[in-house]
């Protein structure tokens, strides 16, 4: 199964200048229980926002056009071309994780989406594809809780594709 995890502001932000506009506590503990033990594909640049450093219990792979990118071996796996992200997806949940380029070559591929809606305009340079929302149906929705560390209202909201099993 291929999924994909991401927040994003309204307009579809996702990023500000290689990083998210917003600090999130509470998405940010959803995203890792989501992810955690599982395969997680990314761009480079999303491996480089996180200091090229692995994100811990999980699979790093990295995509890159860069024939030259190397992990240390304990990092991650680095691949070039899409396809052989496909393979993990066959043994357990694969989790795209972005960023907007990733998004965009996964987005037809992918069975399920995980998203935090954040109800607030951020500055950014960086933008989650358009969907064809009629093509998938929510399956769980759950308002987020506001407080001091999470200042903004949101909602995580999980779709599964029409006609998939």
């Amino acid at each position: 199964m291929i999924s994909m995890i991401w927040a994003m502001g309204n307009e579809q932000v996702i990023g500000l200048n290689g990083t998210m506009p917003w600090r999130l506590p509470r998405d940010m503990a959803f995203f890792k229980e989501m992810t955690l033990n599982k395969p997680i594909v990314m761009g480079r640049k999303t491996w480089e926002s996180f200091g090229s450093k692995p994100l811990p219990n999980r699979t790093n792979i990295v995509l890159t056009r860069d024939p030259d990118f190397r992990l240390m071996e304990d990092q991650g796996v680095v691949i070039h071309d899409i396809e052989d992200a496909l393979p993990y997806a066959e043994a357990d949940e694969l989790m795209v994780i972005g960023g907007s380029q990733i998004y965009e070559l996964m987005l037809s591929r992918a069975d399920r989406l995980y998203c935090t809606f954040i109800d607030h305009d951020f500055e950014g340079d960086t933008y989650f594809p358009e969907v064809d929302w009629d093509k998938w149906k929510i399956i769980e929705e759950v308002p987020g809780i506001t407080d001091e560390k999470n200042p903004y209202s949101y909602r995580f909201v999980t779709y599964e594709r029409k006609g998939s099993v």
